[in-house]
């Protein structure tokens, strides 16, 4: 079935040319998301400071953030098998991301930031609704190309960081990101209305809501449960979980990146723009050169790649000298490449496990492990940033260490299954 939005006859994107319908035009939404997404989501903390909010008080919403993720996380798989895989993505995203852009907008106190946080939470049940929407009807040898390049798309959007840079200098912070936050809420709306009518229920979804339109809904929750106590039954799928749940764990500690290059490295506003642009090109480097290479290892042998790189960053970042810009760049490019890397084939192990029939349950049950597991990380983050900055860094730098060790073992393990 040929997109209203991409013709056949005269395509010039050859990349989407061979995609389904739906991956095709997420992936030609996406940067309706990213262009404010990206920069919002870099400068939050720095607009949460300049709100009056503490180290710990931002750690602390990052928990909360994380403990609702965890409830809203249980219910993404039900919900997407009732409601559809289509238009739980609408009102989901409508509710995740168009009501909290307004929230933040005009938040002045933690008690605002909260309620945004709490709004911003649902975004757990969209996730795997737009993922499975996405990619569902993709076949697997496309699927990391599809996870790449909405990765590469979020990345690129970054180049617009220097240019809210440049109006954060001359207007100030605050009443820049007050104005994009409120762009953000129209723009993002217009973007999910239009997805929503260029894209159709995958086949999986409309099987699964079959079958779930005659349940009621604890027999729906249920029936969800007892899919996800069969992870067992599907080989390689307890190993990959592990290595999921500790990736999003390292994310979270990594919240507090910014304020370490602000306050302990004293790099500028400005001087902070410049680091989405220089994660564009390295980014873009790595789809162009490296990915087409990649394709062609085991996705074990390549997850072991990308957390050396990322080992490489994280023990780089401790070294770099204070003001020292081109470094700064350089070490932080570089773990943003290791990130992208990570994100692309991780999703690709996972999916590759998991199995037609019952996907959504089991892709919210990884999800929701993982959201359990790292609630606690960006308290943590909080509270060991605001005793010694350098410290955190320290312990990101051994769970990196300790995620290359578990890449490592899956490898072998592959192998060995090979």
């Amino acid at each position: 079935m040929s997109s209203p939005l991409l013709p056949q006859r005269g395509l010039r994107f050859r990349a989407l040319r061979d995609l389904p319908r739906n991956a095709r035009n997420s992936i030609l939404m996406e940067p309706l998301w990213g262009i404010f997404a990206t920069p919002l989501l870099y400068y939050a903390p720095l607009y949460m400071s300049s709100a009056g909010l503490s180290s710990t008080q931002i750690g602390l919403l990052g928990s909360l953030f994380l403990a609702l993720s965890f409830v809203f996380q249980a219910l993404a798989g039900p919900v997407t098998n009732r409601f559809g895989r289509k238009r739980t993505t609408l009102w989901g995203d409508l509710v995740s991301w168009t009501l909290p852009m307004l929230v933040w907008a005009v938040a002045q106190s933690f008690a605002a930031f909260a309620v945004a946080a709490a709004l911003n939470a649902t975004n757990r049940v969209v996730g795997v609704s737009w993922s499975l929407l996405t990619i569902e009807d993709v076949s697997p040898r496309d699927r990391p190309r599809v996870f790449g390049i909405l990765n590469l798309i979020v990345t690129t959007c970054g180049l617009l960081t220097p240019l809210v840079g440049l109006v954060i200098a001359r207007q100030g912070l605050t009443p820049t990101l007050r104005g994009l936050y409120f762009a953000g809420a129209i723009g993002m709306t217009v973007m999910f209305v239009w997805r929503n009518a260029i894209t159709s229920e995958t086949l999986s979804g409309v099987a699964a809501r079959a079958q779930h339109k005659e349940l009621g809904a604890l027999q729906s929750l249920r029936h969800s449960l007892a899919e996800v106590a069969g992870m067992r039954r599907h080989p390689g799928l307890l190993g990959i979980t592990a290595f999921y749940v500790l990736t999003i764990f390292l994310e979270q500690l990594g919240l507090f990146q910014i304020l370490f290059l602000e306050r302990s490295l004293r790099f500028s506003a400005q001087a902070l723009s410049y680091v989405p642009p220089a994660g564009v090109v390295v980014t873009a480097l790595l789809y162009a050169l490296v990915l087409p290479r990649l394709a062609k290892l085991p996705v074990g042998r390549t997850l072991v790649l990308t957390r050396a790189l990322g080992l490489v960053g994280a023990v780089a970042l401790l070294l770099v000298p204070v003001g020292n810009l081109s470094a700064m760049l350089l070490v932080v490019s570089l773990l943003g490449g290791a990130t992208f890397l990570t994100q692309t084939y991780r999703e690709t192990a996972l999916f590759a496990r998991l199995p037609s029939a019952g996907a959504a349950d089991l892709y919210s049950a990884v999800q929701t492990l993982a959201l359990l597991c790292s609630v606690p990380a960006a308290a943590l983050a909080g509270a060991v940033f605001a005793a010694a900055p350098r410290g955190l860094f320290v312990l990101i730098a051994a769970v990196c260490a300790l995620l290359l060790g578990l890449a490592m073992w899956l490898a072998r393990r592959e192998g060995r299954q090979a």
